[in-house]
């Protein structure tokens, strides 16, 4: 008997055949040496523009300015922090989520984590290998402005597989199934969804490569 579940990874299976096979190719690998590089991309990232062609504008563009500005800060936290938000904005820009700036909201995140002994990628790495992520993720979370989903993508640029279920990810999704008669889903579904068409389709080396080709086409069709 088909169940709700079999409906919704065909429905899936069905709408990923748009998505070119390169594009699952495309992910680089993200940040898994830099752990303040990954912190700030996961923070800046949010209700943001990644992408752009013009040099100063996008998350990344800005991302690759503050690396080269400070690069023995890019895997150190404790340097993160005494960099302070002043310099982390000059280079990134000032924005906000849940009314407070994302420089801020960096800074307490990197305090959490210097709390649990992580400063480095490796150690982030090694905490979630022996104890497991729920502790790290609480670090994240519990600061005003920081949810799972943005920890989730923090921690895949540290090398860690996973979806980022942010606003293209759950658009192709609730596409896949609007096209079959079935009902959207929230985030969290949505994310259960990719993880199970990544294992059925067998496409992208990691799940963290099927979500970025996911997201990339879903990212290029809403810029078009």
């Amino acid at each position: 008997m088909t169940t709700l579940e079999d409906e919704r990874i065909a429905a899936m299976l069905k709408h990923v055949r748009v998505v070119p096979e390169e594009n699952f190719a495309v992910f680089g690998g993200g940040w898994p040496g830099e752990i303040s590089t990954s912190l700030v991309d996961a923070v800046y990232s949010i209700r943001a523009q990644y992408r752009s062609g013009t040099p100063g504008r996008g998350v990344l563009n800005r991302l690759n300015s503050f690396r080269q500005a400070h690069k023995p800060v890019v895997n150190d936290l404790g340097k993160l922090i005494a960099l302070g938000e002043s310099a982390i904005e000059s280079e990134m820009g000032v924005s906000r989520t849940s009314q407070r700036t994302k420089s801020s909201a960096v800074i307490e995140a990197a305090r959490n984590l210097v709390e649990l002994g992580i400063n480095t990628g490796e150690d982030f790495r090694r905490y979630a290998h022996d104890r497991g992520v729920e502790e790290l993720k609480r670090a994240y979370v519990n600061v005003r402005g920081l949810g799972w989903v943005t920890f989730e993508y923090f921690s895949m640029l540290l090398g860690r597989p996973g979806v980022k279920a942010d606003t293209m990810i759950c658009r192709f999704v609730n596409t896949a199934l609007t096209l079959h008669g079935l009902e959207t889903v929230d985030r969290a579904t949505a994310r259960l969804l990719m993880t199970a068409s990544h294992t059925r389709s067998g496409l992208g080396a990691t799940l963290t490569h099927f979500d970025h080709g996911v997201w990339l086409y879903e990212s290029n069709s809403a810029r078009k």
